[in-house]
């Protein structure tokens, strides 16, 4: 008895464990995210980091809201009126793919919050990451890996 007990308690703390986790890295199936939103799990989109900046200045600069701007139900933030400028006249072009989930997530099939810090530039395209390892392997995966991304995103 004392050791159904004890298994008890280590799976109730195991879910609650991957509850906790799932929650603070909001992850979720992919089913479950509108194609049409962003991860602005912080209320801004990609942590307040400038999307022009990954282009114009080839690293992540993180963002004011002195120059900020609404677009798909998410508020972006830059660095100057002029980065602002160019997403407003253009802003498929700068904003991350996936809607700013990790792009490791996505070709896994979930989503998953990203690091605006780990990111590659791929085809003139914006892709997160969750962290340097998942970065290399996407890096690693090729054009394969963002073809099964591509798709899995397009399909949910």
């Amino acid at each position: 008895m004392k050791a159904l007990k004890i298994i008890g308690i280590v799976v109730v703390v195991l879910i609650v464990g991957i509850f906790v986790f799932a929650k603070t890295n909001h992850v979720a199936p992919l089913g479950m995210v509108p194609s049409n939103e962003f991860d602005t799990y912080s209320g801004v989109a990609i942590q307040g980091y400038d999307p022009v900046s990954y282009f114009v200045a080839d690293k992540a600069k993180m963002g004011s809201e002195e120059y900020q701007y609404e677009w798909k139900d998410a508020k972006w933030y830059f660095v100057s009126e002029e980065n602002k400028n160019a997403f407003i006249a253009n802003p498929e072009m700068y904003a991350p793919q996936y809607g700013g989930y990790c792009g490791f997530a996505v070709n896994a099939g979930f989503s998953a919050g990203a690091d605006p810090t780990s990111y590659i530039i791929q085809d003139e395209k914006l892709y997160l990451f969750n962290g340097a390892e998942v970065k290399a392997e996407a890096q690693a995966g090729g054009s394969e890996f963002f073809e099964t991304a591509n798709n899995n995103w397009n399909k949910k």
